[in-house]
């Protein structure tokens, strides 16, 4: 059942940037607060786990979903996905992001990429800590698929863009290697589809896989199974680090897919398959091209650890950033490591999860806000460079961030619906 919808005496102009989860959740939260989302989207809802809508979710439909979104399936006459079975990123996309896009209507605006947010009339510099700066809308730069600029307003802005589109780089420190830029076509920064689409670029082939993370593990997942069935295929995983067992386990891990995976990458760092390679403590120092193919030159913290390869592509899980250019003129406090909410990014930091993100406690909502009154961090662009974001966590922060825009400590929606 949904939440009883709320009339308030002034409503808002919401911008959400982002039509992901936690784009579309924020949307159907204000809307059911009786308020005037509007959701920016540059792609398609759902256009990033699109890209890898091949792979099984870690996770079960229970923690991928909220009240708000099974009501919004329920209120079209569409099936709710059983709790406990674990959908692919196409599936979840199809079957719950897409209808949740279509109930929101024209709320939902694609093909409109956000370049700048500002105050309107204020600069970064003046009005600090005033409440002139409150009493002023955003101004939104908008870009649409034609390639005109336009402008909106809005009173609150939760930025849930993401982090996929800006993938990390290869070389020392987290700078682009020598060559990185003038060989991209031959190096992946997402998760291929190995076993699928792309099987024709890996199979029979040598490939550089770089990281050491849950995202690396699936792909050595994956060319597992490729290497029964396409001989003279080669995967050699480099990394930083020098732990034998480079992915934790969690005793009785309630993620079964996330355990296998773990299982499965440290198996192969302790014993490679025939024909493949495990280096560590290695980056990646330069890339230049050989007859083709390109060699790769890895380099450690001594002249005498070194290595040169020679492959035909390389598979970059080096990890993602978020976009903070959009926000530049705004009073926005980032750490300035993670380049998450400075606060959020304390909390985190200060916790004890013994790195397990599924026991993570909730964090109080104005970790999510910044000295800009008004905007918000949410979703993975939250967590800025971390990799341990949930979906569940992100509905959490969208009712907390809509307890602090409706000044109700106590306000649940998803409490409501679910107990009507």
């Amino acid at each position: 059942m949904a939440a009883i919808p709320r009339s308030p005496s002034s409503p808002l102009e919401i911008a959400i940037i982002g039509a992901g989860p936690i784009g579309l959740e924020a949307a159907l939260y204000a809307s059911a607060l009786g308020h005037r989302p509007t959701v920016y989207e540059r792609l398609e809802a759902g256009a990033n786990i699109r890209r890898w809508g091949f792979l099984r979710l870690f996770s079960s439909w229970k923690l991928n979903t909220s009240p708000l979104g099974l009501a919004a399936l329920e209120a079209q006459g569409l099936p709710i996905p059983q709790a406990e079975e674990y959908p692919d990123g196409g599936e979840y996309c199809d079957r719950y992001l897409a209808p949740l896009a279509a109930a929101l209507g024209d709320r939902v605006k694609t093909g409109r990429e956000i370049l700048a947010i500002s105050r309107a009339g204020l600069l970064k510099t003046e009005a600090i800590a005033s409440p002139e700066r409150a009493r002023r809308p955003f101004e939104l730069l908008v870009r649409n698929r034609e390639e005109e600029l336009e402008t909106a307003e809005a009173q609150v802005v939760i930025d849930a863009s993401g982090v996929y589109q800006h993938h990390g780089s290869l070389g020392s420190g987290g700078i682009p290697a020598p060559g990185e830029k003038e060989f991209s076509e031959k190096i992946a920064y997402h998760i291929p589809d190995v076993l699928g689409d792309d099987r024709s670029l890996y199979g029979g082939r040598s490939t550089l896989l770089v990281g050491a993370g849950y995202s690396a593990a699936t792909i050595i997942d994956s060319f597992i199974e490729l290497m029964k069935t396409a001989p003279g295929t080669r995967l050699t995983w480099a990394r930083r680090d020098t732990r034998p067992e480079p992915l934790p386990r969690h005793e009785d891990d309630p993620l079964p897919q996330r355990d296998r995976l773990a299982e499965t990458a440290n198996l192969f760092a302790e014993s490679p398959p025939k024909d493949c390679e495990v280096l560590t403590g290695l980056v990646t120092s330069r890339i230049e091209e050989s007859q083709g193919r390109l060699r790769v030159e890895l380099r450690g913290e001594t002249p005498a650890e070194r290595r040169t390869l020679e492959v035909d592509r390389v598979i970059s899980m080096t990890g993602y950033r978020p976009d903070t250019s959009i926000h530049r003129e705004l009073q926005v406090h980032l750490c300035y490591a993670t380049e998450g909410p400075m606060k959020l990014a304390a909390a985190l930091l200060g916790e004890d999860s013994n790195g397990d993100c599924l026991a993570r406690k909730g964090l109080p909502g104005d970790t999510l806000s910044h000295p800009e009154p008004g905007f918000f961090s949410a979703g993975h662009k939250s967590y800025g460079r971390r990799s341990d974001f949930l979906l569940q966590t992100g509905m959490e922060q969208v009712r907390d961030i809509f307890r602090l825009v409706e000044r109700d400590e106590d306000l649940d929606l998803y409490d409501e619906a679910g107990s009507s």
